[in-house]
């Protein structure tokens, strides 16, 4: 039996490896947590403003999607796109519990794990190639 190249089509059949899917979610946190606080340093308070908070949660998913197709060997942009749905996922569960926001973050959650897995393949690719120049 010969072994698979290190860079396969999504297709392929290659397992996920979770231990990465999980370090990706710690990253995408990470990435939201730097963003957030760095704005709020700058005077940009994140929970008046729905489309500043929206923006820097899609950028720390692309960031963390990249970060962690880098440094996961082989080929990691689904690996990347669940650690943003999770990370999403996470996120939610705050804005519910700490900030009250229940109404919304149930309409919202779906929207919220698709813009989250899309952007988190979209990281993982960045990272894919990264990886790969």
């Amino acid at each position: 039996m010969t072994k698979q190249p290190e860079s396969e089509d999504i297709y392929s059949g290659r397992q996920i490896v979770w231990r990465w899917v999980l370090v990706g979610t710690l990253v995408v946190l990470g990435t939201a947590t730097l963003l957030g606080a760095s704005l709020a340093a700058l005077g940009i308070h994140l929970e008046q403003s729905l489309g500043t908070t929206l923006l820097v949660v899609l950028i720390a998913f692309v960031i963390g999607g990249a970060i962690t197709g880098w440094l996961s060997p082989g080929w990691t942009m689904w690996e990347s796109g669940l650690a943003s749905v999770l990370a999403s996922l996470w996120l939610a569960f705050l804005a519910v519990r700490l900030l009250q926001i229940e109404s919304q973050a149930l309409y919202l959650l779906p929207l919220g794990l698709l813009l989250g897995l899309g952007c988190g393949l979209l990281g993982g690719r960045l990272g894919e190639r990264l990886q790969t120049d």
